[in-house]
């Protein structure tokens, strides 16, 4: 049995500032998007997180902004769409919810939030053109430690 709760961490507001998506003229026509196979397919991922101004030392609003894009290069394995998504969202992390590191819990509980956004509004955009409906794969975040960042 699960139960059910209000989180600690609040989306308030959701922003596109972009959205491309364009059908992939060189795609095979014979491979629907939802047969496409992403394994070793490029998917270029940034997340950017900033904290309100004033709230330095016990942050509790926090911008976070992700892009996601799966450009079709020539030199690269070709999915049936491109896609070049940027999307940013205003989240409230209760200031009683304890964390050690307050921004690391928002950056990766808040970008998750953002791509099930972006992968909801790809499908949606595709699911009425010539390959069929787009939908990315899950994608996992988790922070990087200084020796993986090296």
């Amino acid at each position: 049995m699960l139960e059910v709760i209000l989180s600690p961490l609040q989306m308030e507001r959701l922003l596109f500032n972009r959205v491309h998506v364009e059908i992939n003229t060189k795609h095979d026509a014979n491979i629907t998007a939802p047969e496409f196979d992403f394994d070793g397919l490029p998917i270029i991922t940034e997340i950017a997180s900033a904290v309100k101004s004033g709230q330095e030392e016990n942050p509790s609003d926090f911008l976070v902004k992700v892009h996601v894009a799966i450009l079709n290069k020539d030199d690269e394995r070709q999915a049936p769409y491109t896609v070049d998504v940027e999307a940013q969202a205003v989240f409230h992390l209760n200031e009683a919810f304890g964390a050690p590191d307050r921004g690391e819990l928002v950056r990766v509980n808040g970008s998750s939030m953002i791509i099930g956004a972006i992968r909801e509004t790809i499908t949606q955009i595709t699911s009425r053109s010539v390959f069929g409906p787009f939908i990315l794969p899950s994608l996992r975040v988790q922070p990087v430690t200084s020796e993986q960042a090296e």
